[in-house]
């Protein structure tokens, strides 16, 4: 699991951990106040709403989302009917259900009408209890007008909570989700700008660099590490891998930010030196190939030592970068053909 679903199950599971929270202390308020007004039943009721949220906060710990919002919105239609028929509508439990469906935000199903379904169940279960109220005429307990008064008042400030706390939620939810994006181009933009074996430049990015650099300040140079097939047909391809990654990395701490290093392609590294002078970019090219030489590279138990040949191209008017490479290329190859681990420049 990478780090950005990690971040992203651990702020679901805070979301729906804060649900069973706020609707277990919900319940527990229900049983002091039906307690208190004396409408017992519904009190030992919500004494087993309580056990049953502390069921649903182990299932959301396990993340079982799925099957924790599934019973949630059942409860609260079961919740809703037992209180509304046994004490009435004047209560105002009812509200739960329109409440209820601002949490349609959180799905956590594959499909996304899902919440939607529990919505609409949830409206046509309040109308059905409205209708039925209202022409019935069943048989209530017994609960005075005040305490429905009072029942009402925190029942209505409890669906309030509901909604206040969808809202921020989504909200919150809406800032991980722009900062999941904003990880994930910049991830993306890493994989584009950046070789993942060697943390070089690409070919795509150093080019784009290369180009908007001034024609007559530059210095471009295209190098190759000498006979290294013969390393990875010898040694093996994750030796010849570790070769390529320590050598980007000799090459980086020695030659510093200022100039731009990208791996052209398998084992070849081209060089950016912007307003260096050529002399010093060739005292410095010098520098970095008897660095190499005299490196020792370590694969499990061996230790390997490899050289590498330097082509130099100052780049010209209208040229572009690659045209310069080429030249660069051709530097190259001659010094392999007069012996390799060597630096070579061409005219200006």
């Amino acid at each position: 699991m990478t780090s950005i679903d990690q971040t992203e199950d651990k702020y679901v599971k805070l979301i729906y951990r804060r649900i069973i929270i706020l609707a277990s202390a919900a319940h527990f308020s229900y049983i002091v106040i039906f307690a208190l007004t004396g409408v017992y039943p519904l009190a030992v009721y919500n004494i087993a709403s309580v056990c049953f949220y502390l069921a649903m906060g182990q299932s959301v710990e396990r993340g079982y989302y799925r099957m924790a919002v599934t019973c949630v919105h059942f409860e609260v239609c079961v919740f809703a009917v037992v209180c509304t028929l046994s004490a009435g509508w004047d209560i105002g439990i009812s509200p739960y259900l329109i409440a209820m469906t601002s949490l349609t935000y959180f799905c956590p199903f594959k499909h996304k009408y899902v919440p939607y379904l529990f919505a609409g169940f949830e409206i046509c279960v309040f109308l059905a209890l409205r209708l039925y109220t209202g022409f019935a005429c069943p048989d209530f307990l017994a609960v005075s007008e005040k305490e429905a008064l009072w029942i009402s008042i925190f029942s209505i400030c409890a669906c309030f909570t509901i909604i206040l706390y969808a809202a921020v939620s989504s909200k919150l939810s809406a800032a991980v989700s722009r900062q999941e994006l904003q990880d994930e181009n910049r991830s993306l933009s890493t994989l584009a700008n950046y070789d993942q074996l060697t943390g070089l430049l690409s070919r795509h990015a150093f080019l784009k660099r290369a180009e908007h650099c001034q024609a007559s300040s530059a210095v471009l140079v295209l190098s190759d590490i000498d006979d290294f097939k013969v390393v990875n047909d010898t040694w093996g391809h994750s030796c010849g891998d570790k070769i390529l990654s320590e050598t980007a990395e000799l090459i980086r701490s020695f030659l510093g930010g200022n100039v731009d290093v990208c791996r052209w392609g398998g084992e070849e590294f081209v060089f950016l030196f912007r307003d260096t002078p050529l002399n010093d970019v060739l005292v410095k090219l010098q520098e970095l190939c008897d660095t190499v030489a005299g490196h020792t590279f370590c694969c499990d138990d061996k230790k390997l030592h490899i050289t590498m040949t330097f082509g130099v191209s100052p780049s010209g008017e209208g040229a572009s970068p690659e045209e310069i490479i080429a030249l660069a290329d051709r530097q190259m190859y001659k010094g392999k053909t007069e012996g390799k681990n060597r630096v070579v420049c061409g005219k200006p």
